[in-house]
């Protein structure tokens, strides 16, 4: 990156932090702008020259060249890196460097949107997360306590639908215990909202945070004034590994803090709940993104057919038997 864009990337990271993007977000940009400054000196190119022809080659660029260790970036990540370009596109432009935003008008990669294989049903959740809380069964109070903070955060995230870095970020006071409602004040997109706990999340979250949150903090996160007390990316990998260990002890398949958000979406759909209530629950911004949790699997079109097709009660001995009668 030559002095000059070096300059430019630091207006831009002064100007996304002032516009109110989360810490993740922000971090997720200042990694992946970069790359298109990689693009610009290959080409040898400057920031006004590119148009949509230019945009179209920097994602083609990035489809084909990858990852620096030779690997292929998976179609998400390509429109992640687009997405980031668009977004720089967009603070050049207001500061009158370029004319528009040619990664507006280019055709991104599509994406097909699937459920995680293997998705727990209803009584398989209420199994796993009842092992889950069995944490008076490890062999130390740090291992303990550890998995008690894992169980914790499990019941807030599948009473909520939380994203992980979501729950990372909350604080105690965003917590109203009277009325069971969570406000999470850094949202994806930076979008605040407000999610509800079901009574029995709302017990396991009290008794923590009343009762036994001093006791999982050290001396690394005392002063850390969130709820948890650590950040969102070393938290996600201790309760990751922490589920990953129940589920294989007990012969669940794969468990990640991410599914609990996915089983609350496709439970609540299959206990009847009006998709658009499902949609602000969860927090999503459009409506395709909700609809996700439509797609049914094989399994499940079976399960709808014993169920509910007319003849579903009759057999072959019932038919004989009329027809015996009527004989």
């Amino acid at each position: 990156m030559n002095d000059k864009y070096k300059t430019l990337f630091k207006e831009y990271l002064d100007h996304i932090r002032l516009a109110g993007h989360t810490v993740q977000g922000r971090k997720g940009l200042r990694n992946r702008v970069p790359k298109f400054f990689t693009f610009l000196d290959k080409r040898d190119l400057a920031i006004h020259e590119v148009g949509i022809r230019e945009a179209q080659e920097y994602q083609g660029w990035l489809i084909s060249t990858g990852k620096n260790d030779g690997g292929k970036y998976s179609p998400k990540t390509v429109n992640a890196y687009i997405i980031s370009a668009s977004n720089f596109y967009e603070f050049v432009k207001r500061k009158g460097m370029v004319p528009s935003n040619p990664f507006k008008e280019i055709k991104r990669m599509r994406i097909d949107k699937k459920l995680p294989r293997n998705l727990l049903k209803e009584d398989e959740m209420d199994l796993f997360l009842e092992k889950l809380a069995r944490y008076d069964e490890e062999d130390s109070f740090t291992h303990m306590m550890t998995r008690y903070k894992v169980h914790v955060t499990a019941e807030l995230l599948y009473a909520t639908g939380l994203r992980i870095s979501e729950a990372a970020n909350l604080r105690v006071e965003d917590i109203d215990f009277t009325r069971g409602t969570v406000i999470v004040k850094e949202g994806k997109g930076g979008k605040p909202r407000t999610a509800w706990l079901n009574d029995y999340a709302k017990e396991v979250l009290a008794l923590y945070v009343e009762q036994t949150r001093d006791l999982v903090f050290n001396k690394r996160n005392e002063q850390n004034n969130t709820l948890f007390g650590v950040r969102w990316q070393p938290f996600e990998k201790i309760v990751n590994k922490v589920l990953k260990e129940v589920a294989k002890e007990h012969g669940f398949p794969k468990v990640t803090a991410h599914s609990f958000r996915h089983a609350l979406g496709y439970h609540l759909l299959r206990a009847g709940c009006n998709i658009r209530y499902i949609q602000e629950i969860l927090g999503h911004k459009l409506l395709r993104n909700t609809e996700i949790y439509t797609k049914v699997d094989k399994e499940n079109l079976r399960e709808v057919l014993d169920t509910c097709h007319p003849r579903k009660f009759r057999s072959i001995y019932d038919e004989k038997t009329d027809n015996t009668q009527s004989a």
